[in-house]
């Protein structure tokens, strides 16, 4: 994993602060020390009026889902593809699943402001990036030990088609939450208030077991989800948007996902525990063959079809 710091997203989260933003750790004196310089900031009312329409209230513990996420995914992929606009980008959100819930021609008119937007905001609050990048590569040694742990495990698994990890940090980001995007195969970008190798291979991971998708589908239409996930528990959380098969196997793809994801980034009982406890029941089984396996990208549909017929013993 690299660390690449971002002016832009700083410059972002500068607006949202001044708007009104304050999902940042409030246990973190430095955070809050330099959050409220900043929200003292004289910033123009039109732009903190942009700032207040990415707040939709989709998400009661994320009122700034998903345009919060929307705008930091346009800086990163205008900056990916240099030769798409933020057209492009609203294609690209849509193959996604990600509609904005107000519509497309308002999302549009509303994104197409960002590059003035992002003008502004680094006119105003370039002053404090120096004291943020300090701050911010004071912490990096303390990120060192996640990182390092899941080099290996990492490495084994995906062998030659190993990702690229990259950390954009967002010292400001809710503790409890985080941003990734995945614009190809190769290079995962996470934007976080520190690193969470297990959120960034979840995605990267999900494409891998996708691959194996027609046998799960088959599974759940036979047996149901009551082998890997409370069904009750996953409609509450937003996992389950129905009760056919397809929705099934998403949780079930889930599941495995969770597993994989927790062993290499190199977590395992903890979060193990953590995960069970949000509903995703079948995962400690899924881990138990794990253990057994040891499964890789390459042989990953075996181990799917040896958990799957567990399933069915057990």
């Amino acid at each position: 994993m690299r660390i690449k710091n971002n002016p832009k997203i700083f410059y972002l989260a500068c607006g949202l602060l001044a708007e009104g933003d304050r999902r940042y750790d409030k246990h973190d004196a430095e955070i809050v020390a330099l959050a409220d310089k900043i929200c003292a900031a004289d910033v123009d009312r039109s732009v903190l009026q942009w700032f207040n329409l990415a707040k939709t209230g989709q998400v009661d513990e994320n009122p700034y889902w998903p345009r919060g996420h929307a705008m930091l995914m346009a800086v990163l992929f205008m900056e990916e593809n240099e030769k798409y606009g933020l057209n492009q980008f609203s294609d690209y959100l849509e193959s996604k699943n990600m509609k904005d819930p107000v519509g497309r021609a308002e999302f549009q008119e509303w994104i197409s402001r960002l590059p003035v937007i992002l003008t502004y905001t680094e006119g105003v609050f370039r002053g404090f990036w120096k004291e943020y990048c300090e701050l911010m590569f004071a912490r990096t040694s303390s990120w060192m030990p996640e990182i390092e742990a899941s080099r290996t495990p990492i490495k084994e698994f995906f062998g030659v088609s190993v990702p690229n990890l990259v950390l954009a940090p967002n010292l400001f980001a809710s503790p409890f939450a985080a941003d990734f995007l995945n614009f190809n195969e190769k290079t995962i970008t996470l934007i976080a208030g520190k690193p969470n190798v297990e959120i960034m291979l979840n995605e990267r991971l999900h494409a891998e077991i996708a691959k194996h998708r027609d046998k799960i589908i088959a599974f759940a239409e036979s047996n149901g989800l009551a082998d890997f996930a409370n069904l009750k528990k996953m409609k509450e959380i937003g996992y389950m948007q129905g009760d056919d098969a397809a929705y099934i196997a998403d949780v079930i793809q889930e599941c495995f996902v969770r597993v994989l994801s927790i062993y290499l980034a190199g977590g395992i009982e903890g979060r193990l525990k953590s995960h069970v406890s949000y509903g995703f029941t079948g995962l400690s089984t899924i881990a138990k063959y794990f253990e057994i396996r040891r499964p890789k990208a390459e042989n990953l549909g075996d181990f799917v079809d040896i958990v799957l017929e567990g399933m069915v013993q057990e």
